[in-house]
């Protein structure tokens, strides 16, 4: 059998974008690995720190920090900044994962989550990728981040929420779409 590559999903920000969290809540255990592809913008968040830009991950709703070991690294330009980072948080955090509610662009990025239905506490390994380009009045700023990580969970990945930087509202149309690949030849 030749791979496949899955619909399973997709989640829009419902009109007038007066919500805080996407998330996928039933995912089938009957694909290899996810993939997640997401355009994301706040609704009315003008961020001014580096930070406001993040978005959180969380899998079958848990909160516990030593399900997130992660590692990102990086670089936005506007801010001049580059980054490099390792830890662990109640989330897998995507860096920059949220474009500017006062720009013309949307943040754009991929998510794969393989081996997603291993009961191993270590079993599963996440990677995602994002950009954007924004334009405001006054400013370009661009982002380049990626981010990966091992999912410590001894379960299935069966739910995926995303949360906003400090409950900020997602624009309406922004969108994630959720995918089963199976890999077997």
């Amino acid at each position: 059998m030749a791979a496949t590559h899955e619909l399973i999903e997709v989640v829009t920000c419902p009109a007038g974008g007066s919500t805080s969290t996407l998330e996928f809540s039933t995912i089938p255990a009957t694909f290899s690995d996810l993939e997640v592809v997401w355009s994301l913008k706040y609704n009315v968040l003008n961020y001014t720190a580096p930070a406001h830009g993040q978005c959180y991950w969380k899998v079958n709703g848990s909160g516990t920090t030593s399900v997130y070991p992660h590692a990102y690294q990086g670089q936005w330009h506007g801010s001049g900044n580059s980054v490099w980072y390792y830890g662990t948080s109640a989330h897998f955090e995507i860096q920059q994962g949220m474009a500017r509610a006062d720009t013309d662009t949307w943040n754009c990025g991929r998510m794969m989550i393989y081996d997603y239905t291993a009961t191993s506490t270590t079993g599963k390994s996440i990677q995602a990728m994002n950009s954007n380009m924004e334009y405001s009045a006054n400013n370009y700023d661009r982002a380049m981040i990626m981010t990966s990580g091992n999912l410590n969970i001894a379960a299935a990945v069966s739910s995926l929420a995303l949360t906003t930087f400090s409950s900020n509202y997602i624009k309406e149309d922004s969108n994630i779409r959720l995918y089963g690949i199976n890999r077997a030849a």
